[in-house]
């Protein structure tokens, strides 16, 4: 039996589930446009083998070390559980889950709509080889990208490498926690991508909302660089994005700035 803690809090109950995560990459990346979040609602993307934008999975050993919570229980349209936390006693510590992250699936069960409880007992259920698959969303939805930003991008592939050094960036400043909980991003305002050799690199700035209190309500202007390992004509895929630097303004770039990253290292 995993050992559990439940505990509570002024928003949700919160769930310490002692089960590694181990994971070797993303295993799956972005779906085309048509496949996206329904913001506010219960509902993430259609049936499909296809992932939204956003969504990962991984598959972990037990346990996990994960403290999730109920996503909003004062809004009915908020349902499931996310991330709270992450402890070191856990693999998630080394996998790609960040706070604030959607629990959507278990194994093959969706737990959009389940409660807490629900899905505590899919997580702590016996399984051949004590490993669970687990299906995650960053909660982020669609991002908004202005026409004058776009037309500095050279093809949908560049759009979509933006989108992902955007989202990167944003697990990385929930990660760090120094400016609290990344609620939303508002607006990509500025993109650029270079090559090369067989590395890419993605500029991004954009406009965050963060709260330190789950009531009140700030906004970062971020900037952040992320870079990758491009895939190649013969099937290899592309690799994981690192964020090398990354730094945010806060009330919309006129407060003080915070680097949470710089040089490939975190402040």
């Amino acid at each position: 039996m995993n050992a559990m803690k439940k505990m509570s809090s002024r928003s949700a109950v919160l769930l310490f589930v002692l089960l590694p995560i181990f994971q070797e990459g993303v295993l799956a990346f972005i779906a085309p446009p048509t496949c996206h979040y329904q913001l506010h609602n219960c509902r993430h993307a259609p049936s499909s083998a296809l992932l939204a934008l956003g969504d990962f999975v991984v598959e972990l050993p037990k346990p996990l070390g994960l403290i999730l919570e109920e996503r909003d229980e004062t809004n009915p349209d908020a349902c499931g559980v996310k991330v709270k936390e992450i402890t070191d006693s856990g693999s998630a510590s080394t996998s790609q889950i960040a706070p604030g992250d959607i629990l959507l699936k278990v194994d093959d069960t969706s737990v959009e709509s389940a409660s807490f409880d629900q899905v505590m007992d899919l997580l702590t259920a016996k399984s051949p080889d004590n490993r669970v698959s687990l299906t995650i969303g960053d909660g982020l939805g669609t991002f908004d990208m202005p026409k004058n930003v776009v037309k500095f991008l050279q093809s949908k592939e560049d759009a979509f490498f933006v989108d992902a050094v955007v989202r990167q960036a944003v697990r990385e400043a929930r990660r760090n926690g120094r400016l609290g909980e990344v609620l939303r991003v508002e607006v990509i305002v500025g993109a650029g991508v270079t090559r090369n050799g067989d590395q890419e690199k993605g500029m991004v700035r954009f406009f965050a909302i963060f709260s330190t209190d789950s009531v009140s309500t700030y906004s970062c202007n971020v900037a952040a660089t992320g870079i990758r390992k491009m895939g190649s004509d013969d099937g290899d895929t592309a690799g994981p994005i690192t964020i090398v630097s990354l730094s945010c303004a806060k009330d919309e770039g006129l407060g003080a700035t915070y680097d949470l990253i710089s040089d490939g290292s975190r402040q």
